[in-house]
């Protein structure tokens, strides 16, 4: 009797489980609008699940997570927009999502990249003089567009970033330059508050900015090699270009890279100090010094 009673109360749970699974795997609602979903790159399943339940597209991230594991199709859910429906089940909102159906794509630019680092084919000559200008982040850009459109989406979020920052137009091409040079030289916002007042110092004294960046980019411009960015050989130290900061004073005459908002937060707000020196020693720090 005992057994067949726990028999009985296993089987009443078992049913009870099943029904709540298949419940939760039902649709949101009977809204058969297709509603755009954008999944970023690098975005983990929980919180790709999180904001579909979010967003009214499913009814628990937990059962999409679970049908996801299940199927063996977590790690296969593909970064882009989708157009899917709160009156699709789970199910059918995962194989949408792992089928690539997606026609627009990532198009991403890293903090200190030069233009060639990143722009193919067309994209090429449509960012000819924008150096600088190019503000790094991950861009989901559809199919259809041109290479002209692309650099406008991307210039436009340069403008809203730098509207936050509050950079007069007047100053713009000196601060993105300055910035660019310390998107290379420095790491932490810190570090390059301190290395920009070591430039501007250097520049109200008329004294060579040296910074190697400067010259790995005019040589880089000039060989043009399959990598970017290599050390510099006491040759290097002598070739004849405009952004040779050894052998002309001041800044560059444009960007070097494509810098990112602490880069351009720190070329606008440098700490002051009376320091002229600057080195990155082999403990991983920043050293700084107003005489060597």
């Amino acid at each position: 009797m005992k057994w067949r009673y726990l028999f009985v109360s296993f089987g009443l749970i078992l049913i009870i489980a099943v029904s709540v699974v298949f419940y939760l795997s039902s649709p949101f609602s009977s809204d058969s609008s297709l509603k755009a979903f954008v999944i970023n790159q690098g975005e983990s399943v929980v919180d790709i699940s999180n904001r579909l339940g979010k967003n009214r597209f499913i009814k628990s991230p937990l059962i999409f997570i679970f049908w996801s594991a299940l199927s063996g199709q977590k790690n296969k859910i593909k970064a882009g927009k989708f157009e899917i429906a709160s009156s699709w089940d789970v199910k059918t909102i995962i194989s949408k999502l792992t089928s690539g159906g997606s026609t627009d794509y990532w198009f991403k630019i890293i903090p200190g990249q030069r233009l060639e680092e990143f722009a193919k084919d067309d994209l090429v000559s449509a960012t000819s003089g924008k150096e600088g200008y190019l503000f790094p982040d991950s861009y989901l850009i559809p199919e259809y567009y041109t290479s002209d459109e692309i650099v406008t989406l991307i210039t436009k979020n340069f403008d809203q970033k730098i509207m936050a920052l509050n950079i007069s137009s007047q100053n713009l091409s000196e601060v993105v330059t300055l910035a660019s040079l310390l998107e290379r030289e420095a790491k932490t916002r810190l570090d390059k508050q301190k290395v920009a007042t070591v430039i501007k110092n250097r520049l109200k004294i008329g004294m060579a900015l040296q910074v190697d960046a400067t010259v790995q980019y005019g040589r880089d411009t000039i060989t043009k090699p399959t990598k970017y960015w290599l050390p510099l050989t006491k040759t290097d130290l002598q070739i004849n270009s405009l952004f040779n900061t050894y052998q002309n004073r001041g800044l560059p005459p444009s960007p070097i890279c494509n810098p990112g908002l602490d880069s351009l937060f720190a070329a606008q707000n440098p700490l002051p100090s009376d320091n002229l020196y600057y080195i990155s020693g082999s403990d991983g720090l920043m050293h700084f010094a107003v005489t060597l």
